[in-house]
């Protein structure tokens, strides 16, 4: 994934979980991910494959 579209991710992913007060385990929880993951994506250091992106948009509203 390009480095930009995948820090765009982390913003948004940052920006959700704070706008609803959630921890990263809180988050990860009512994403259905491990928190490991979740840390994994909002610090840009992985990123989801196709169908979870698909699935994060549905559940962030993005």
């Amino acid at each position: 994934m390009k480095k930009k579209k995948q820090q765009d991710i982390s913003a948004e992913l940052r920006l959700w979980r704070k706008r609803h007060k959630l921890s990263q385990p809180q988050a990860a929880l009512k994403l259905r991910i491990s928190p490991r993951t979740l840390q994994e994506w909002e610090q840009s250091r992985a990123a989801p494959r196709h169908l979870a992106l698909v699935a994060l948009r549905d559940k962030i509203g993005r």
